[in-house]
């Protein structure tokens, strides 16, 4: 007798479908789907309020900063504007701006008023633009020429002539020095020195208000010209060794022949024999 084998199938069967069951998955959909929006609109709350904060610092950062941007603005001496340019903070003066200080430089040192509060107001000026080297050369030459000694009987006039550039950092200064005594001038001499400068940049608003330029004198050499006088001095001496008047040789004048004061020659032997 022949049976037949039953074949056992394994599939997924669809569970049988109630209507209790389909009003709960409604259910759970409808919660489910409340349950995310929350849940979103919570990381976009905390997402802005992040931002929020992000903003706010940024905001207050900004503000405490400064928006001032500062501009040099060059005058002539009759207060027009030549020239406007925003100030940069490696600022290097140009030759004429840094001659100028220090031709103001010497006037104040070399300089002597009667008034001595102006020769004090001078002299601190002068120590605005010199390094601690130079404040130690400017010291000693206090000490030996005291600027305060005569006031009132003697004054010295400056008037620098020329300030040019001998190197990267160095500089030659002349000038004229007119001195009086009792009002009278008693004599004049001119002067040249070698400055070395420095550039520091001001710190502070002190230093911006006393230099505004940064610039300093690091070292000073300086000595009086040979005038015409020791060579006028020189002749007059050497017209009272020879005991008699030199002669002016004015330009243009033709200078005579001046017979050689070279030695005779000697006798020659001929002559000799002939005063034997």
């Amino acid at each position: 007798m022949l049976f037949k084998r039953t074949i056992q199938r394994y599939g997924q069967t669809p569970e049988p479908e109630t209507p209790w069951q389909r009003a709960g998955q409604v259910w759970d959909e409808r919660i489910g789907s409340a349950r995310v929006q929350a849940h979103n609109w919570r990381r976009a709350a905390f997402a802005s309020l992040g931002l929020t904060g992000i903003l706010i610092t940024a905001n207050v950062w900004q503000s405490m900063q400064s928006r001032v941007a500062p501009y040099v603005v060059e005058v002539d001496r009759l207060g027009e504007a030549r020239s406007v340019a925003p100030a940069v903070q490696n600022y290097k003066p140009t030759d004429g701006q840094i001659a100028w200080h220090l031709g103001r430089f010497i006037v104040n040192v070399r300089s002597v008023s009667t008034d001595p509060v102006l020769v004090k107001r001078a002299w601190l000026d002068a120590y605005d633009f010199a390094t601690d080297r130079a404040s130690i050369f400017l010291n000693d030459y206090a000490r030996s020429n005291d600027p305060f000694a005569g006031i009132g009987q003697r004054s010295v006039s400056v008037q620098v002539t020329s300030v040019v550039r001998a190197s990267d950092t160095s500089f030659q200064v002349k000038w004229a020095e007119s001195i009086f005594e009792r009002g009278s001038l008693a004599k004049s001499e001119r002067w040249t020195a070698m400055l070395t400068v420095v550039m520091q940049p001001p710190k502070t608003a002190d230093a911006l208000r006393k230099n505004p330029l940064g610039l300093f004198v690091n070292a000073i050499d300086w000595a009086r010209e040979l005038d015409g006088q020791p060579s006028q001095v020189r002749a007059r001496r050497d017209q009272d060794a020879l005991g008699g008047d030199i002669p002016r040789i004015e330009a243009g004048a033709v200078i005579p022949d001046v017979p050689s004061a070279t030695p005779p020659a000697p006798p020659r032997a001929a002559d000799h024999k002939g005063e034997r």
